[in-house]
């Protein structure tokens, strides 16, 4: 994700705004240097319980999946497998009618458990093709005295499920969805659902998914997607994953599309707009799909142009893309920045090929391989940002590589902004962590060379593809690659409050005269 402040001339302002591993999460360093934040445990608060010995009493899942940044989020017990959303949208009334359809696992035996969601009225709630009893989390007053929304959809089947049971939860639901608050922007109303004066554009980091379907919302918990989405003629529906069918209704059509690769939830997008396609092919035939606005100029089409591009690019420095398709939308108003959704990132109009180069990278560090918890979100960030450095590098040699650099850490050598690791819920969209983080993988590569270093990045995305991964997970990946402990290296410049010392190019001061 990037966010920009709104300026006259279009320049990049401060940066704000996948894949289960095999492995359980590696321990954290044994202590940080003093002074710098404390470690926290890896094993999250509410998390699961180990499984119960073989006849032991049916639980409840967990109601969160214990991320100390956003208590609540998450459920456990079970593990989606698969989400199919049908929802019919009116955007005349801002209505939406969905039925969303589950396929689980139970992780336990499972007495009860609890979906994400954020608002709506359920109509009705089926397991297996058979109703079962639900209920809501009783509303609580906001911090200004408001009736906030239910947030939890709590299930009870009637018979307890085994563990390893496959199931299939079906939540019918309708209202007028909205953006949820989110602590980690406070600086926006929201996240998740946006409805502008063209139409619906969706960005969902870190919590707002949960505001249009009813989910798991945790990037820990990554499941494969189908949409079908019903809208008024004239306009269009875009989802992640590939298009397979529109379906003609006279007035309204259906879009159709298939999303078959583990996805967070926050990566989940659904934007709906009058909207002209710029189709193109990337590597290895990817299809790679652009939704603008029709009017768009041609000088704002050119950074979206460019994708095949920077995917080759990007290719050569962290392996093949992870995806069955590319593309972007861009909205007709500007957004508070962009956001990486997988396959289809959200675009806020007109913003440069940077912002581009950035989004995509996220394809392979945040999407591909997702964060363990909320609080590695450098490992987002920090390697989005720093592709944009590589990106000037590869457009304008080594010199421009290190005036990135040098601008970057003149940013930061004036300010104690702390290490990028675990930045606490407000600081997750701050140069602590994504200029920072970025400073991070520049002094990695100074530390152990171009060819280990580009090897650390690409085998990352492997050992993780398709699942989740933590700090810890990295800094003791990359002294594997590398061969050698890289301890010392990752105190000073990861986890020590203050970057370590980067020359910095300064501009001669104008000649008199």
């Amino acid at each position: 994700m990037k966010r920009y402040r709104a300026c006259a001339a279009l320049s990049l302002v401060l940066p704000l705004a996948a894949c289960r591993s095999a492995a359980g999460p590696a321990p954290e360093p044994a202590a940080l240097r003093p002074g710098a934040e404390p470690a926290l445990s890896t094993t999250p608060t509410g998390a699961e319980a180990p499984a119960a010995a073989p006849g032991s009493a049916p639980r409840a899942g967990a109601l969160e999946l214990g991320d100390p940044y956003f208590p609540g989020l998450g459920n456990g017990g079970y593990e989606v497998e698969h989400y199919d959303l049908a929802l019919d949208l009116e955007l005349d009334s801002d209505a939406l009618e969905g039925v969303a359809t589950l396929r689980l696992r139970a992780l336990h035996d499972l007495e009860r458990f609890s979906l994400d969601l954020y608002g709506f009225e359920v109509t009705g709630v089926t397991l297996d093709g058979a109703p079962v009893s639900f209920e809501r989390n009783a509303p609580v007053l906001g911090p200004r005295g408001e009736r906030a929304q239910s947030t939890e959809l709590l299930i009870e089947p009637a018979t307890p499920l085994t563990r390893d049971a496959q199931f299939v939860v079906a939540v019918s639901y309708e209202g007028e969805p909205g953006a949820r608050p989110d602590p980690s922007v406070p600086f926006l109303p929201g996240t998740g659902w946006q409805r502008l004066e063209s139409g619906v554009y969706v960005m969902s980091e870190c919590i707002g998914a949960a505001g249009w379907f009813p989910c798991n919302d945790h990037p820990r918990d990554k499941a494969s997607f189908a949409f079908r989405v019903t809208v008024e003629e004239p306009y269009t529906a875009a989802a992640n994953g590939l298009l397979r069918e529109v379906v003609d209704h006279g007035e309204r059509r259906t879009f159709v599309f298939d999303a078959p690769d583990p996805m967070a939830t926050y990566l989940a997008t659904l934007c709906v707009a009058e909207f002209a396609k710029l189709e193109q092919t990337g590597p290895r035939g990817i299809p790679v799909t652009t939704y603008h606005p029709p009017e768009a100029s041609e000088e704002e089409l050119e950074p979206f142009r460019r994708q095949p591009e920077v995917l080759e690019f990007l290719e050569t420095r962290f392996g093949p893309y992870p995806f069955v398709a590319a593309g972007a939308v861009v909205a007709h108003e500007g957004l508070p920045g962009a956001l990486e959704c997988q396959t289809l990132a959200v675009y806020g109009r007109g913003l440069p090929i940077e912002v581009v180069v950035h989004e995509l990278a996220h394809q392979w560090y945040g999407d591909c391989v997702s964060p363990d918890l909320w609080r590695d979100m450098w490992l987002n960030e920090g390697f989005a940002s720093y592709s944009e450095w590589l990106w000037a590098e590869h457009e304008g040699g080594p010199e421009a590589y290190e005036r990135e650099v040098r601008s970057a850490y003149r940013g930061l050598r004036d300010r104690k902004v702390g290490s990028p690791f675990d930045p606490g819920v407000a600081s997750v969209f701050s140069a602590r962590v994504y200029t920072r983080g970025a400073m991070v993988l520049h002094g990695l590569r100074r530390e152990v060379g171009d060819e280990s270093f580009f090897r650390i990045l690409r085998s990352w995305g492997e050992a993780h593809h398709d699942g989740n991964a933590s700090t810890a997970d990295f800094t003791a990946h990359a002294a594997q690659v590398a061969g050698r402990d890289l301890t010392g290296f990752f105190d000073d410049w990861l986890y020590a409050p203050v970057t370590p010392e980067v020359a910095v190019y300064e501009e001669p001061a104008p000649s008199g005269g």
